[in-house]
């Protein structure tokens, strides 16, 4: 053998240790970012060769881990929710326990294990679990160690929790015409916010939004933070802008002779249609200018209880028609 071939040999060897080395992938070169509400699959493929990760000894051991960044969302700088968040790991695929626990990182050197505080404690797992992790500080960087003895290891995450989502606050109920106030928390402001449905919403500061439905309505507000979006929903419950009377009496007392329709004098195209029990015509009107007087074409009808459908036409929404039962007492 010559000296060209031990040197061809040893080349070799070098090359192939410098591919399976890139193949199996350094532990903070394959971290994954994780937003909160999102499912990934975690491979535990790498060695546990982060730096500082003496650190580590007794606190987190494992042969093979995954690396897990997340960051905490924001409530503002007066707020401490100090609220936990939820791992739920699921599919686990391995053939030895997974050890799972959370870090506070150190956001200019997040994979520096010397910099890490625990911030849960070491959980093994060997089923579909879901863990909660100790109050976590907001608008902060975490990250999730995944690591198992075993050299094939892979499991599902997911993070939900206050502490990975944004709120929308809050449940109002409103009369038709008016609007109310709901407040965005969770999220970046600068980034803005996506409204569904967004042409009844208005931002009228950085964190409120003005919202004015025509009928009960389910909002979806997004909002954003660190590359992650944060999706929340609101309802706001709209009254009847009608207000139907059930009954009344035509015997020309002068009181409760006519069916007084209030708020209708707002859609001056709506229109309103009255059946007997046989669902037969008895009345119809566009706009409503006369309430009707229990006549029919100008004749009394019969005591008893009559159907209606109101149709409401505003030009602006999609009202679903109003209906009920009126009686008519003699």
């Amino acid at each position: 053998m010559t000296i060209r071939d031990v040197f061809r040999m040893c080349c070799c060897a070098l090359l192939g240790a410098s591919i399976a080395s890139v193949a199996q992938g350094q532990a903070c070169n394959n971290a994954l970012d994780l937003c909160g509400q999102t499912d990934t699959t975690a491979v535990l493929g790498s060695p546990l060769d982060l730096p500082g990760s003496a650190a580590l000894a007794g606190v987190f051991d494992a042969s093979r881990v995954q690396v897990i960044h997340f960051h905490t969302t924001f409530f503002g700088q007066f707020a401490e929710p100090s609220e936990p968040a939820t791992v739920m790991l699921s599919a686990l695929s391995c053939e030895a326990p997974l050890v799972a626990r959370v870090f506070q990182s150190n956001p200019l050197d997040e994979c520096n294990a010397e910099e890490f505080v625990p911030a849960s404690d070491l959980w093994t797992v060997s089923t579909d679990t879901t863990l909660t992790t100790l109050p976590l500080f907001q608008n902060t960087d975490y990250v999730l160690l995944l690591g198992s003895s075993a050299s094939d290891c892979a499991v599902d995450v997911r993070l939900e929790g206050l502490a990975m989502s944004i709120d929308a606050c809050c449940t109002s109920s409103i009369d038709y015409g008016e609007s109310t106030t709901v407040e965005v928390l969770g999220s970046d402001p600068d980034l803005g916010f996506d409204w569904t449905p967004v042409e009844l919403a208005q931002m009228v500061d950085n964190q409120l939004a003005e919202l004015s439905p025509y009928e009960t309505t389910t909002f979806e507000v997004t909002g954003y933070i660190q590359g992650c979006s944060y999706t929340d929903a609101v309802l706001v419950a709209v009254g009847s802008p009608i207000e139907v009377p059930n009954a009344f009496s035509p015997n020309n007392d002068a009181f409760n002779d006519t069916w007084n329709i209030y708020g209708l004098s707002q859609f001056p195209t709506s229109t309103i249609e009255v059946f007997d029990r046989w669902g037969q015509s008895v009345f119809r009107s566009v706009s409503y200018p006369n309430p009707w007087a229990g006549k029919n074409r100008g004749v009394d009808v019969p005591a008893g209880t009559y159907y209606y459908v109101i149709h409401l036409n505003e030009p602006n929404a999609n009202l679903a028609p109003v209906t009920g039962h009126v009686a008519v007492i003699r």
